[in-house]
This record gives structure tokens, sequence and C-alpha cells, in this order.
């Protein structure tokens, strides 16, 4: 990434083209989150902007970080960002399950299946 001012360049045109064109869309959704991360021993403390944009069409997730040194801003390409949704779905499909499972083991131990089970036969009755 090149440093890049918030107000020139290339780069700053691109990024800001792409935010306008996901603007007002249907379906248009924003959410954003600023994150500071404290100075470490060889890294300067910087501030993060991290914002996705939804649309019925498309989405994108733009960057922005800010230190002392100044400021860079990068717009994720579509097919990274596929990567990191697919990613993030695949996760989180296993850790539904696990806590399926997990879930349905000690409603076992109690002895609640029974329960649950013995109340569907008298109500089918």
């Amino acid at each position: 990434m090149q440093p890049q001012t918030v107000s020139g360049g290339r780069q700053g045109n691109k990024f800001e083209r792409a935010r306008e064109s996901l603007w007002g869309a249907p379906g248009f959704q924003r959410r954003n989150s600023t994150i500071i991360t404290p100075a470490a021993l060889l890294l300067p403390q910087s501030s993060w902007i991290v914002e996705t944009i939804r649309t019925d069409d498309d989405f994108a997730i733009f960057l922005q970080m800010i230190d002392q040194e100044g400021g860079q801003r990068l717009v994720l390409p579509q097919r990274v960002c596929k990567a990191i949704y697919g990613q993030h779905d695949s996760i989180m499909k296993v850790r539904r399950k696990v806590r399926a499972q997990r879930g349905a083991a000690t409603r076992r131990r109690r002895g609640e299946v029974e329960t649950i089970a013995t109340e569907n036969i008298k109500a089918q009755e």
C-alpha cells in the first residue's frame, strides 16, 4: 500500500468513486468500526476505520489506516471480500454445529430429551 492523503491522488479518487458508486443503491447497508491499536515496541499507535457497504447487487470493504506518518486508504477487491465472507460463514457454520452438539449432549445428560420425546408422544395421542 502506498501512503495516501485524504484529499488527492489517483488512489484517493478511486477510493471515493468506489464508495460513491455504492452509496444509496437499492438495498444499501453500511457498517463501520474504528479500531485504535496501542503503540508497541516496534509499531506506533494507529487508527483503523473499517467500513463495509452492501447493496442488493454488490458489496465492498473499505480500510483506512492513520498513524503518525500519515494515512493509507484501500478498497478491497470483490473477490477478496467474497473470500473473507466465505471464510467467516464457514467458520460460523462449524461453530453453530459444535454448539448445537454440546447443547444436545447437555440436554441428554439432564434427561430433557426423554421429557420432550414423551411430551410429543402424549400430544400425538
